[in-house]
């Protein structure tokens, strides 16, 4: 789908620029003509369009994929540790079953050996009363102590045996986790491969970065939506004063930087010098590295823990009293909607999902709603 919007896109354009070109005159208003070139922009603009909303959906799938890995891995590590414990349960039962079968074979000669003797003339050769009762009770004992060896005998042998089929199956569940996992990892490597193209082709086409950059304002505008509607969700008489013992506005300038890494870009409106364009910026590109961990400014309350378009997978934090923090283009998320959090504790991992420009954190704080310059807030060192 990539290389024929790619191709159709540079058609597009080149028809455009030689229709143009080519014209034998300014074109009347109302003419057919005007018609044309206004469907020919629009047709560019939707494949544009189509190409980063494509991104969009890679990014998504690999986010998926990356899911279903870290899972599997789980699963399997779960499953070995299993086999692990049924492994050496079933040697165990195993040297039991061999103590209890000795056991019962020198058992077995006794007891013949008695048997040929007669109970009975054992018992009767007995010199008074006191060693008659003394040898029936130990008598009583011994077949006793018999009965509960070969007791054990018969459910250490089943114990084994399910032992065993436990084991079987979960070598069986284990091998098919592995494939799968095999199967997802191959499939995570397409995508990246697919996303990497797709990012090489946007940035090597000005109108797709000028689509990609528009899209970002789209975005930005829908997290604007978003935190308004969450903080009607949220309201309640616990964002009102005394929600924590000490407030965030009393934190200011004294909080310490979400992740370790170096800022790329402020917060506020910059001018992109590339194509000449004023936009606005609301919150701060922290450069780090991948899987670097991602602390709590403040604590609060999880508000959002999803993913979120054109900022891949993002924490929202309520800290009370209009209070948002903002931290996006995570890789993993360890917060769900809901989840208490305190100051300094890893909410998420470093990753570039819904980014163009590698891995980093998007950090914004925001009151009311509203983004604020972070800086502001962050402790200057």
């Amino acid at each position: 789908m990539t290389k024929t919007l790619q191709t159709n896109l540079k058609i597009s354009v080149v028809a455009l620029f030689l229709s143009i070109c080519t014209a034998p005159g300014p074109l009347p208003a109302g003419t057919g003509n005007i018609d044309v070139h206004q469907k020919n922009i629009a047709a560019i603009e939707k494949e544009e369009f189509a190409i980063i909303n494509e991104l969009n959906d890679i990014d998504f799938s690999l986010n998926t994929k990356k899911k279903k890995v870290a899972a599997l891995k789980s699963a399997i590590l779960d499953i070995q540790k299993k086999i692990d414990i049924n492994t050496a349960r079933s040697l165990d039962l195993a040297a039991a079953i061999r103590k209890n079968e000795a056991y019962a074979s020198r058992r077995i000669v006794a007891l013949y050996k008695l048997n040929q003797l007669g109970k009975l003339s054992y018992l009767a050769s007995a010199e008074s009363m006191y060693q008659f009762f003394y040898r029936r009770t130990l008598l009583e004992k011994i077949l006793d102590h018999d009965q509960e060896q070969l007791s054990d005998l018969t459910e250490n042998t089943l114990d084994l045996k399910r032992v065993s089929g436990n084991l079987k199956l979960q070598k069986q569940k284990i091998t098919s986790l592995k494939q799968d996992l095999t199967r997802q990892i191959n499939q995570k490597s397409a995508v990246k491969i697919k996303r990497a193209d797709l990012l090489k082709m946007i940035q090597n086409e000005k109108s797709l970065e000028l689509a990609a950059i528009d899209a970002l304002k789209h975005s930005a505008k829908a997290l604007n939506e978003k935190i308004s509607h969450l903080q009607v969700d949220s309201a309640s008489p616990k964002d009102g004063k005394g929600t924590h013992p000490k407030m965030f506005t009393d934190v200011k300038g004294l909080l310490m930087m979400p992740v370790r890494g170096k800022i790329i870009h402020f917060y506020g409106t910059y001018t992109d010098t590339r194509f000449n364009l004023i936009n606005f910026r609301s919150g701060i590109n922290i450069k780090a590295d991948r899987g670097e961990p991602v602390h709590a400014v403040f604590k609060g309350t999880t508000l959002y823990a999803n993913w979120f378009k054109g900022y891949g997978n993002m924490i929202i934090i309520d800290h009370g009293n209009h209070y948002y923090t903002v931290y996006a283009h995570a890789e993993e998320l360890f917060k769900q909607k809901g989840d208490p959090v305190e100051a300094g504790e890893v909410i998420a991992t470093v990753g570039d999902s819904g980014s163009m420009s590698g891995p980093g954190l998007h950090f914004e704080v925001r009151e009311h709603g509203k983004p604020v310059d972070p800086m502001h807030w962050i402790r200057k060192s």
